[in-house]
């Protein structure tokens, strides 16, 4: 458990930000739900303990994320809006993806079909690549930070300040391949060829030394199968 949180809620931030929820929190950073006021849209909003604003190393890796995740935003992953400085610390606004996260659709007992989770898969690593070619440094990713949004997936913006671990893009395309393959439903088209795969991708005897094109060449190839099926 941490410490209370920065503001009772609901709170006007800045005069545009309504809190209302709290969704996280780590021993640096307390995460919102909130409304942004001018635009009626939702949005999460990332706040700096006021508390570490004494400490330079951790408002310069605050402000660091927030442009390293401002340059990956876009089409498969989630939008910085803002980097706003209110009540004597440091927010982060960003968009709120509207999609379910898969980790709750599969806890519900639903499984996905293959072509379902070759999309997510080619988005991740399409990801991946992006920032292996940019050397963004990226938090793990798990299946909770993918949102099915019905035609595709978006993705939570795990962008981090400092340079990119080599192993990154490996590390996250196997934790995404370890969570999904039980969750594959067999009686969805190539659902074995799907599976293969996946249990290449974890058995470190033939897959370690691939690059992610090469995996995102594997799953393109296997979505050329699903939809010819």
């Amino acid at each position: 458990m941490f410490s209370a949180t920065v503001y009772n809620l609901p709170k006007l931030l800045g005069g545009q930000y309504m809190l209302t929820a709290v969704l996280a929190e780590t021993v640096d950073t307390v995460v919102y739900a909130a409304t942004q006021k001018d635009l009626r849209r939702e949005v999460v909003v990332e706040t700096l303990r006021p508390e570490r604003m004494t400490d330079p190393h951790k408002v310069q890796f605050f402000l660091e994320t927030a442009r390293a995740q401002t340059g990956m935003g876009g089409k498969f992953v989630a939008t910085v809006l803002e980097l706003l400085y209110a009540e004597d610390t440091w927010h982060i606004a960003r968009e709120r993806i509207q999609g379910e996260p898969m980790d709750e659709l599969l806890a519900s007992g639903e499984r996905g079909s293959a072509a379902t989770f070759c999309e997510l898969m080619l988005t991740l690593i399409r990801t991946c690549i992006r920032q292996d070619m940019q050397g963004v440094a990226s938090a793990p990713f798990f299946l909770q930070n993918a949102h099915f949004m019905g035609l595709g997936f978006r993705l939570d913006n795990l962008a981090l300040a400092g340079p990119r671990d080599p192993g990154s893009s490996g590390r996250d395309i196997r934790n995404a391949a370890h969570e999904i393959l039980s969750m594959v439903d067999p009686a969805t088209p190539r659902a074995e060829d799907m599976r293969v795969i996946l249990r290449n991708i974890l058995n470190t005897t033939r897959w370690v030394q691939l690059t992610p094109l090469d995996v995102y060449a594997e799953f393109v190839r296997l979505q050329l199968l699903i939809n010819r099926a």
